[in-house]
């Protein structure tokens, strides 16, 4: 299934290990996408990422989609 995560933080620093440790996780089965964004507000940076990605979907784990 694929599924989305999204992250936003004020320290890059912060927002790059977010999404390091996100994608060593079992859940993330392949990397789609990574969407990323900065925006500028009163002179500080916000910075925003979108992560596309498929779930790995392990034994014992239903699809919710399946069924609809």
């Amino acid at each position: 299934m694929t599924k989305v995560k999204f992250y936003s933080n004020q320290q890059l620093s912060e927002i790059e290990k977010s999404i390091n440790d996100f994608l060593k996780k079992e859940e993330v089965k392949q990397l789609i996408n990574i969407k990323f964004a900065v925006i500028n507000r009163d002179g500080s940076n916000e910075y925003t990422a979108l992560i596309i990605y498929e779930e790995n979907m392990t034994l014992g784990k239903e699809d919710p989609q399946m069924y609809e």
